[in-house]
């Protein structure tokens, strides 16, 4: 009875320790790996489409949602990257903090 009392209390000790870091908005590790391999899978995408390159482009990955950022030759460079990663199976959503190049002194202009 005792062992049992014991076990109880460590399953509710471990329980209530895993659910305060879902409630600070934390990753609990099956998410962590899934958004590693959506991240992956994602630069694995921009990697197989030849108009994009993609050593110009930097992926987070939180919660399946993605953020592509870094900067673009052009508009539709940025376009297609996120159509890219949006094929990739497990991805909820694609926002772009991307930039695209401009020829004028190399600045930068947002997308």
């Amino acid at each position: 009875m005792r062992h049992s009392k014991q076990l109880i209390a460590c399953t509710a000790a471990a329980l209530i320790a895993s659910g305060c870091s879902v409630f600070k908005g934390k990753e609990t590790t099956g998410q962590y790996v899934d958004d590693a391999t959506l991240l992956t899978r994602a630069k694995a995408a921009l990697v197989k489409d030849s108009t994009v390159s993609a050593t110009d482009f930097n992926i987070d990955v939180y919660k399946g949602d993605v953020t592509l950022s870094g900067v673009a030759k052009s508009p539709g460079e940025i376009d297609r990257a996120i159509q890219d990663i949006k094929t990739v199976p497990g991805v909820r959503s694609v926002k772009s903090a991307a930039r695209v190049a401009t020829k004028d002194r190399g600045e930068e202009r947002s997308q």
